[in-house]
């Protein structure tokens, strides 16, 4: 009895199974001809070219101004006068602040009375020497040794007090002169730390600062590495000539071109780096100092190099890589060597060659080795269209407009007469 369930178990498991594997087959043939039924997966592509590119190396800098003066008091007093307009230009000996000059006139009249009252006590001493030394040289018993070495001493302290006294004359002078703030140089001021009627004195700090914005310095760092390369090749002659320009913060390209003005003499130690700077014309003052910007040194001369749209750039763990179509309608994943940025493209270093298809759209619809219907983004970019060989129908190589003559269709045979065998 247990033999013949097992055996009546397996004959109706096998009756179960026979029309589930046909049902699966059925379903897998199905698959496949859905799969091959399907429409190839559509992308846009275009050819790859090349243009003239000016190479250029991008680096971050820090304006400054070319001049830089802070202001400050150099003796105390009441602030009386700020002439200025903060913010404004001003030039060069332009009075900034008026210090109270009362104290600074007082001082002056008492050092100008000093030194006469010194002058007069030097010129009575000079007249009693000559006197003396008029009488020693007759050998006259009126004037002892000791009374002609003590006028002398006399003539010589009040000829030292002249001397003082001058010099007192023209410290007081140098203070009133103080009084009086005047700008160093041409530029554009800045906001006031003083307010007219403040005491102010040496201990006041920075009372307004003056910049000279026209032209303009940029200072950016290059690496030891660079800079050696640079100046070997400097030496060997073969030095590359760059343009130096800035790109604002607002991603626009500042107008005037700049100059680079000086090399630094030392690498900073910690950062392995040189310090450049460059001078640019700011006649508009549109630039000030503390900004950001990027320096690109764009070499002179352009060059032939391959650009394709950023947007078709991806990145994975390898690095940067496209996707292009090959001649059999597959996919295939190319690791490029990328290089600078140019407005919405990008310049490929290595990796692609002039007339390669490139994926530029529906990138995220494939994968490598799928097989993908292409449809070029303008017309002119089919390679038949970019590579067409001349029509030998023409000299000049141009299509022969005279159309081929349409094919003739053969008679039809003319009917037999009937009763003909």
């Amino acid at each position: 009895m247990r033999g013949f369930s097992i055996v009546a178990f397996r004959g109706l498991s096998g009756a179960i199974l026979i029309p589930a594997l046909l049902l699966a087959a059925c379903s897998d043939r199905s698959k496949t001809s859905d799969a091959e039924d399907a429409p190839l997966p559509g992308v846009v592509v275009e050819a790859v070219t090349s243009k003239d590119v000016t190479d250029q190396t991008d680096f971050v800098g820090r304006t400054e101004a070319s001049q830089r003066v802070d202001i400050r008091a150099r003796v105390d007093g009441t602030l009386l006068k700020r002439p200025f307009e903060e913010g404004q230009e001003v030039k060069k000996g332009a009075v900034l602040f008026e210090i109270d000059p009362a104290e600074f006139e007082a001082n002056l009249l008492s050092a100008e009375a000093q030194r006469a009252k010194a002058q007069a006590s030097y010129n009575e001493n000079e007249r009693n020497l000559e006197r003396y030394t008029t009488l020693v040289e007759k050998d006259s018993p009126a004037v002892s040794e000791s009374q002609f070495d003590i006028t002398k001493s006399k003539a010589e302290q009040s000829k030292a007090e002249v001397s003082s006294g001058q010099a007192e004359v023209e410290r007081a002078k140098l203070d009133l002169s103080y009084a009086t703030i005047t700008s160093p140089i041409a530029g554009r001021t800045g906001i006031s730390g003083v307010d007219v009627g403040n005491l102010i004195g040496p201990d006041s700090g920075v009372l307004v600062t003056v910049l000279e914005l026209d032209p303009i310095d940029v200072i950016f760092s290059v690496g030891e590495r660079d800079y050696l390369d640079y100046a070997e090749a400097r030496k060997a002659g073969n030095a590359k000539s760059f343009t130096p320009q800035i790109r604002l913060a607002n991603n626009r390209l500042y107008e005037f071109p700049g100059e680079v003005d000086v090399v630094d003499n030392k690498v900073d130690p910690a950062t392995g780096t040189i310090n450049v700077r460059i001078k640019f014309p700011n006649p508009d003052r549109m630039l000030v100092p503390g900004q950001y910007v990027s320096v690109l040194l764009a070499r002179t001369t352009p060059e032939k190099r391959i650009v394709i749209p950023q947007s078709a750039v991806q990145e994975n763990q390898a690095g940067p890589f496209v996707l292009i179509v090959d001649g059999e309608g597959r996919v295939e994943a190319r690791p490029i060597k990328t290089g600078n940025r140019i407005e919405t493209g990008v310049v490929v270093l290595d990796g692609l060659q002039e007339g390669e298809t490139l994926v530029v759209e529906g990138i995220q619809k494939v994968r490598p080795g799928a097989e993908v219907s292409v449809s070029y983004r303008t017309q002119a970019e089919k390679p038949e269209m970019i590579d067409q060989e001349p029509s030998p129908e023409t000299e000049s190589g141009a299509p022969d407009p005279t159309p081929d003559p349409e094919p003739q269709a053969d008679p039809e045979p003319e009917p037999a007469p009937q009763g003909t065998p």
